[in-house]
């Protein structure tokens, strides 16, 4: 059986945008025309997309459900997301039957004891927000980045960023503020052999993740023996025991410091640098997300835009460093972003804190109402990208 782009839209419970975008990802494909020229899709069309739209759900970036889609044994990954989403549930349904017995216990309580009852309730629901926002933060961290999937770059970021580090077997690599270490596992097909790589952040979370990371590189890439070193360093006072670092990153977490802080990082890190290293850092410019954040100006000004506070920018970081290192380069990616869906713009506002999640929240539909009528014909909102890398040598 045969099905049009709109048939096939309206089996899966999706939008034809969305069918669309997945075969310009090259990870959907017509299996024919009709007479008219119209693409036709068949079951087996069917059955990939219904994978596809499941593996987004589970948060897999487009990245890695290319990945899966391509191996025969794609269930492994599958199924541990699954268990992930299982003990995720476990606990949100423990803390539920928790609060459940709270407000039967307060119910049930005398006249002298029902505010002592009240305060626990409250207690409980507050750590149930808590549990909340730590998912977002941690453990659904591809969920709440999944909007730059939606690239107008022919280049991922990770991969524009890996070319300009310019790394060479056998060299000596420390990230200031690894995250979950997305990077490198984003580019560990192409990292060169015999790196020891250190990976350094405050949250003892993402330093867990980021070692789950470095295990499965080294147990996917054995041949390249790659030796990771985890270290939880506060980059506001910044010290490490070794130095002879042949590069040194801080990705997109210069903003996150003040300048004072800044000002005493950079000279930590060129006493670690050899002489031929070189330090890099990411950045995002000022235009960077400008027509979301008009939207949220317009509608939902109550929002603290994250970057409303940052006093470092793609534009200024060169003035910045160049007392400190030599600039040898302040490059932007040529990156926009065209978004298909509704509920990922919700989801990447909602990440902004627990305030915006409770604003955009009140009412749902009408915040998705609001992006549509920003899409254009095409079923898509434009949202500029800014974001770069300033390069420098010692």
């Amino acid at each position: 059986m045969g099905y049009t782009v709109g048939e096939l839209a309206k089996k899966l419970g999706v939008s034809t945008r969305t069918v669309r975008f997945y075969e310009e990802k090259k990870l959907l494909q017509p299996c024919g025309r009709s007479e008219a020229g119209y693409r036709i899709y068949d079951g087996h069309s069917a059955e990939r997309l219904q994978k596809i739209i499941m593996l987004r759900f589970l948060d897999y970036s487009l990245e890695q459900i290319s990945e899966i889609m391509q191996r025969e044994q794609q269930d492994l990954d599958v199924r541990k997301s699954l268990d992930e989403q299982e003990q995720l549930l476990l606990q949100k349904r423990e803390h539920i039957e928790r609060l459940l017995e709270a407000v039967r216990r307060t119910r049930n309580s005398s006249d002298d004891e029902l505010w002592d009852h009240m305060r626990s309730v409250i207690d409980l629901t507050k750590n149930r927000e808590y549990v909340i926002q730590q998912y977002i933060n941690d453990a659904n961290l591809n969920k709440r980045i999944s909007i730059h999937d939606y690239s107008t770059s022919d280049e991922g970021w990770f991969e524009w960023m890996f070319k300009r580090l310019d790394l060479v077997p056998d060299m000596k690599v420390l990230e200031i503020g690894c995250g979950n270490g997305a990077f490198w596992r984003s580019v560990a097909k192409y990292l060169p052999e015999g790196l020891e790589i250190h990976l350094t952040d405050y949250s003892d979370g993402m330093l867990e993740s980021a070692g789950k990371t470095a295990a499965e590189i080294q147990n996917t890439y054995p041949e390249k023996g790659i030796r990771f070193v985890l270290d939880k360093r506060d980059a506001t006072k910044f010290s490490y025991p070794m130095d002879g670092f042949d590069r040194i990153m801080a990705n997109h977490m210069l903003y996150h410091l003040d300048r004072e802080s800044r000002l005493r990082l950079y000279p930590v890190i060129r006493e670690l640098l050899t002489d031929q290293g070189r330090f890099s850092c990411s950045l995002i410019g000022r235009t960077h997300m400008r027509e979301l954040h008009e939207f949220l100006r317009e509608y939902y000004p109550e929002i603290k835009i994250p970057s409303a506070s940052f006093d470092i920018w793609l534009e200024n970081a060169p003035e910045e460093l160049e007392k400190y290192f030599k600039v040898t380069m302040a490059e932007e990616q040529d990156n926009d972003l065209l978004v298909p869906e509704e509920e990922l713009v919700y989801a990447y506002v909602s990440s902004y804190s627990a305030e915006a999640s409770a604003v955009i929240g009140r009412d749902k539909e009408l915040f998705m109402e609001r992006v549509r009528s920003r899409m254009d014909m095409e079923g898509y909102m434009y949202i500029h990208k800014s974001v770069g890398m300033v390069v420098c040598e010692k």
